[in-house]
């Protein structure tokens, strides 16, 4: 019978029809663009979640002025008399990374006792200094609120420009790239050592001549309870000079020990962990 015939060459136009309109339609679809190499390539996740700021222990030592501040994004030891932070401790992990813009202003932090003197961002004007980050803007970019944090007051150093853009920013990088790419958990202290002089001379903020920072890497979301034998963590100590000439040396250049740290500036880091864990790692 010659109706199957019939029926099946319909089909087969009308198939022929169907594709060539969904040709048509592609070609007149716009073609997303490729991404740039400056956009994000990583997940912004739902919730920055942050562990224990002090896990491994708040740094032990004297200074002339410890005021503690609790902020969600990190925990500052906070010299009144300096002007400056004498630490600054935070865990960072990948969920601390987002799409957020980088705040454009420095904001004196209200929460300072009454008596400590609020250091303002004018207090930095045409000093010859710039306002040292020591929780970095970028790891805090999950929320606009958590990104000004970073840019309160207390958590400002003074450093030349040639650190702060140069050795002091590359270790910054180097551990976003633990975090992300290598899914670490990090655990971050970073201060001043050996003072020497204030900004313009109006003794308000005093300028430490270095900088340290520590950082103990583990395995995504794990922390002090896991750290029980020394293959578990990994630690890195960096001792810098704020100084001028070093914008292009690589952050390796200022490899210490967390024993070498210790013996200048008096404190005692990574107090919590195990004796044998602690000894060897605060000797490498």
């Amino acid at each position: 019978m010659p109706f199957p015939r019939i029926a099946a060459r319909a089909r087969v136009a009308l198939g022929a029809v169907a594709a060539a309109l969904l040709a048509a339609c592609s070609a007149d679809a716009p073609t997303a663009p490729s991404p740039t190499p400056q956009e994000p390539r990583f997940y912004t996740y739902p919730s920055a979640i942050y562990r224990n700021h002090i896990e491994f222990g708040a740094p032990i030592g004297t200074a002339s002025s410890d005021v503690r501040l609790s902020k969600n994004t990190h925990y500052i030891s906070y010299n009144c008399t300096r002007g400056g932070p004498n630490w600054v401790s935070w865990n960072l992990n990948k969920t601390h990374y987002g799409d957020a813009p980088r705040s454009t202003s420095f904001y004196t932090d209200a929460t300072l006792p009454s008596g400590c003197y609020r250091v303002t961002t004018s207090d930095y004007t045409n000093s010859g200094y710039s306002r040292g980050h020591m929780v970095r803007s970028e790891e805090r970019t999950w929320s606009s609120e958590h990104n000004k944090q970073t840019f309160l007051m207390t958590n400002i150093l003074p450093q030349y420009q040639d650190l702060n853009g140069g050795p002091w920013y590359r270790f910054e990088q180097y551990l976003q790239t633990q975090a992300q790419t290598y899914d670490k958990e990090i655990y971050v202290i970073a201060g001043g050592y050996s003072y020497s002089g204030t900004l313009l001379g109006a003794g308000k903020v005093a300028i430490a001549t270095r900088n340290y920072k520590i950082a103990l890497l583990m395995p995504y979301g794990q922390g002090l309870a896991q750290a029980t034998t020394t293959g578990s963590i990994q630690v890195i100590a960096v001792d810098m000079p704020n100084t001028t000439g070093i914008a292009s040396n690589s952050w390796e250049t200022y490899r210490t020990t967390v024993d070498a740290i210790e013996s200048r500036t008096g404190y005692n880091f990574l107090h919590s962990l195990t004796d044998a864990v602690e000894t060897y790692w605060e000797a490498r």
